[in-house]
């Protein structure tokens, strides 16, 4: 499934974008973002040492730290915090 904005895979967890007026970062989750049917971008990932790449220099991990704590198979239900794409 693609993004309704942008037409990226939503299943991808490394979709950096910032903030035009802010200059703040967000990374895309992919659970919420299938929940949503867009790109969301949670402010808030876990980072770990083991997830450092050229790619993801912070470390961040994939899911966002709500999704984290679901269940598997749980459906996002705070994708709603998040910004969508076309908002950035």
């Amino acid at each position: 499934m693609a993004c309704n904005c942008c037409g990226t895979r939503l299943n991808s967890g490394m979709i950096h974008k910032k903030d035009p007026i802010s200059g703040q970062k967000f990374k895309s989750c992919p659970h919420c973002s299938a929940a949503n049917g867009n790109e969301q971008h949670p402010a808030q990932f876990g980072k770990t040492p083991a997830r450092v790449t050229a790619r993801n220099p912070d470390g961040n991990q994939s899911y966002c730290i709500e999704c984290r704590t679901l269940d598997k198979g749980e459906l996002s239900t705070v994708h709603s915090h998040g910004r969508l794409c076309s908002s950035l």
